[in-house]
Formats: structure tokens, sequence, C-alpha cells
């Protein structure tokens, strides 16, 4: 889900940190990626199977990915499901939202300079035959290209609630953006209220009580540090916790930690999180939807596991299934990654 959220601000609510108490949330190796090494990706759930693909790697004979995969975590490891079509073409940089059981990827940049704008649907009910010669391969899913996205978009979030996608800001091929569109029976309209918030490319969202949060990015080459949330219920966006040094006058403590562009974010057991993200970020905090609070948690640096790296990487993916979240791939420097590492937010780092 794609699945992927980011000084100046209001303070509202509370940040959560405590130098005497222990700091939770536990990073542990999980099951490395099938494909290719890359960054900006997408990924999205359908009934607790994570599907993450489309990307770039300069560094690889074909740059640019239209392949995707699945990962179970029942059951481990990634496998190979049906890519995007040769009339969807591979992109990176694109976003990704679920609803009505089917995945949805739309705009990005097809690695010639030209940004999308088209949205295309896979269903894993149905399984994609095709024939080469006189053998026929049989994969996992099939994709339908459905209704356009008004603009060209790249670098956006995206989301669902109640089955009714989310998508927007992101840079439209022009300058950077701060609209955002909703996707429901099979066409795009303006959300009914306007985004309050700075322009931005590389923001992080996450869906947590039901509301669709939007956090950080960048504009102009600096990170924004406003964070709303999107209330379908009242059609209407909440300003929450700015992510800024003091949060007010009573409070001293410094928590710009939180803001960063090209970060990830997903939610686990309905409160957000935001983790990796700028060039040399391992940090993750959780937002609690309750008292509009930030909590460090422990960096990815500390992972365990065969293999643990933990390395700082922005434009990776990141989504949750269950009581944990999932993060991997990304850009480390010029160095693109395939790990992925399981995130137990109320664990002691092991």
């Amino acid at each position: 889900m794609a699945l992927a959220l980011v000084i100046t601000g209001l303070g509202l609510g509370s940040c959560k940190k405590d130098e005497t108490t222990t700091v939770y949330g536990n990073w542990t190796r999980s099951s490395t990626y099938s494909g290719p090494q890359r960054s900006e990706a997408v990924a999205f759930v359908i009934n607790n199977i994570a599907y993450a693909g489309t990307g770039r790697n300069p560094n690889t004979t074909v740059s640019i990915f239209n392949d995707f995969y699945a990962f179970d975590p029942s059951k481990g490891g990634w496998s190979q499901v049906t890519s995007m079509p040769t009339a969807a073409g591979a992109r990176y940089g694109a976003v990704a939202f679920t609803a009505n059981g089917k995945g949805y990827v739309a705009g990005g940049n097809n690695g010639s300079g030209t940004y999308l704008s088209d949205v295309w649907q896979f269903d894993p009910a149905l399984t994609t035959s095709t024939t080469v010669g006189t053998t026929t391969t049989t994969t996992v899913g099939r994709w339908t290209q459905v209704a356009s996205l008004p603009v060209t978009l790249y670098g956006a979030v995206g989301g669902s609630i109640n089955n009714v996608g989310i998508v927007g800001s992101g840079f439209d091929g022009s300058n950077n953006t701060n609209i955002f569109y909703q996707y429901n029976n099979g066409a795009w309209s303006q959300l009914p209220v306007p985004f309050p918030g700075d322009k931005r490319t590389g923001a992080t969202s996450f869906v947590a009580g039901n509301q669709f949060y939007v956090v950080g990015g960048s504009n102009n080459s600096a990170n924004v540090t406003d964070v709303y949330s999107y209330d379908p219920s009242a059609s209407k966006w909440n300003a929450k916790r700015f992510l800024r040094s003091v949060s007010n006058s009573t409070e001293t403590y410094d928590y710009s930690g939180v803001a960063r562009s090209q970060a990830v974010g997903f939610a686990v057991n309905d409160k957000g999180y935001v983790a990796l993200g700028g060039s040399t970020l391992t940090s993750c905090y959780e937002y609690n939807t309750a008292d509009d609070s930030w909590t460090l948690k422990n960096p990815i640096s500390g992972a365990t596991g065969t293999g643990a790296t933990g390395t700082a990487r922005n434009s990776a993916v990141g989504f949750g299934i269950g009581n944990y979240g999932y993060v991997g791939l990304g850009v480390n420097g010029s160095t693109r990654l395939d790990d992925f590492y399981r995130f137990a937010p109320n664990d002691a780092q092991e």
C-alpha cells in the first residue's frame, strides 16, 4: 500500500518521551523480497496478504519494474504474482490503496520523463494465463484498467476508508500539489473540502481511527511539519499535532525528528506509525489517535535476526498485518535494498 508517510507549525496534544522508561518496539528480520532490489515501489494489503511491486533500480539491466510479489505472513516468504500488463508499463513513484477486496495502483513516472495518471486494479481472486510458444503459465491475480486520476501524480499518498480510495498531494508534472481526490463507485472526484495544509511531495500517510492521516513531506526542498486527518463521516480535515521542535510554551521536548520526507507509514491496531525517511533516518514514531500524541519507538537499526542490518533508507514501503508492521525495500545512498523487517510495537527490542 501502497502502501507509501514527511519549520513552523501549530502544536496540539502531547509528545511522549520519558528517559527513565523503556522504549518499545521490536524489529526482527523478515523474509527477503523475491524480486530485484528497488526503491519507490508500492504496496497494498488484501485479506492479510501484502502485495508489493513496481519501483526502480538504476543499477540493474531492467531499471524500471512492473512486477509484483505477494507476502503471506502465515506462510512466510514472497512469491511472484501477475505483473502489471504491458499496456500499463513499468513505473516508479506511484501510489496504491485497497478497496472492495482489490488493490489499486495509480500514477507515477514511466522512467522516460512521463508522469502518469492511469489507474490499474488488481484482483487476487482471479488468475492470468500467458502462453509463449506451447507453454502456458498461470499466475495469481488479474489487472484491469479503471478510470484515470484527474491529473498526473508522482510521489503522492493514498489510502482508503469504507472502500473509498483517497489519493493526493505529490507532484503533478509541473508543481507540487495539495489537492486530494476520492475514488468511489468507479469514478474520481475531488474531496468535498480542500486540504488545508501545504503543498508537498514525498509525504507519509496511514489510516487509523477511521481517518486518513497525512504526515510531513517536502516542498521546495524543505520538510513540512503539518499533520492533518480527513474524517469522511464529517467531510472535514482536522489539524493534528504538528511536528516542530517545541510543541508549546510549557513543553521543551524536541520532537522535530518525527518530521521527514519519503518515509513509510502504516497502521497496527488503530495506531499510526511513521518510520525511516530522509537520508540517514532509522527512527520510528507511534501516533495515538486517542490523545493526538507521538511516542518514540525503537529504531529499525536495532533489528535482530539472521542477516539483520536495519539500514537507514528512504522511498521504502510499509504495511500493517494483524499485530505487526512490515517495512522493506528502499534506497540508501545509491544502493537499492530488498530486505524486510517485522515490527512488534509493544514488545521490547530483543
